[in-house]
């Protein structure tokens, strides 16, 4: 695939690795009407894309996304219908993104806040410069967390730290985003896409299928019981084991060298 070029994205796709740049640098990437549709169309290329192996989303400029552009025009909506920009636009666009079957990754270079922390969550894996942080500035404006942020920061870091980080809408940085488990790690600014390129090495060179059965598996932790998990990780093991990649893995092991899998 070429670099596709949208009005506030671009999607480039290389080596097995789709990078998604939100390209609004002049507003910190804030997502207006337009960013939501491009988003869109963005992820479904990665869908429709069967060579991308990972996708890693950032943004552009200085700032990862600082959530809605409230300055932005929104033509075309029904005023008679407040649910509209949320449920016809932002959520299919996340949807889309937390249903890949690739893993993703949030590459956080700057401010990362609203429905952009949403958006950088809704990623399997999260690295953020040093110099970023995190918001949840809703009440500062007279609303309530959405885009699945009061489900999604609860469960990484607690209700306690959730409660604090929500109520207060104060700034997070990104080293104790870190501490916390809201994220995955925190490197200096100049090392982050460095170590995002390091990992998306790994996936683009990994066993696909594994990749895709172990983001089910996560999806259900959260609802099932034990029992319940269990025997989901018996049906995807099963799957798993009857993969060329594993076979490749046990040659590989035998023969002391490193397992080459499929494309």
């Amino acid at each position: 695939m070429e670099a596709m070029e949208y009005e506030t994205t671009t999607l480039e796709l290389a080596d097995g690795v789709a990078t998604l740049t939100l390209n609004r640098p002049e507003t910190l990437n804030a997502l207006s009407m337009r960013s939501l549709v491009d988003l869109r169309a963005a992820l479904k290329e990665v869908v429709a894309a069967r060579e991308a192996r990972c996708l890693v989303i950032t943004g552009a400029g200085r700032g990862f996304c600082t959530g809605v552009d409230l300055n932005a025009p929104r033509p075309g909506l029904n005023p008679s219908d407040p649910d509209e920009f949320l449920r016809d636009y932002f959520v299919p666009a996340y949807q889309l993104l937390t249903d890949l079957e690739i893993p993703t990754i949030a590459a956080v270079n700057g401010p990362c806040a609203g429905a952009g922390m949403s958006l950088a969550l809704s990623c399997d894996i999260v690295v953020a410069a040093r110099s970023s942080y995190f918001l949840q500035p809703f009440v500062n404006i007279g609303l309530v967390p959405d885009m699945g942020s009061s489900w999604l920061i609860p469960h990484a870091i607690g209700s306690a730290r959730a409660a604090g980080l929500m109520l207060l809408g104060e700034k997070l940085p990104a080293d104790k985003a870190a501490e916390w488990g809201l994220i995955w790690k925190c490197v200096d600014d100049g090392a982050l896409m460095q170590e995002v390129g390091a990992m998306t090495a790994r996936f683009a060179g990994g066993a696909r299928l594994a990749h895709s059965l172990t983001k089910q598996l996560l999806r259900h932790a959260h609802r099932n019981d034990l029992r319940a998990q269990v025997r989901l990780e018996l049906e995807s093991q099963r799957l798993a084991m009857g993969t060329d990649d594993f076979r490749e893995a046990k040659r590989a092991f035998a023969e002391k060298r490193l397992p080459v899998f499929g494309r």
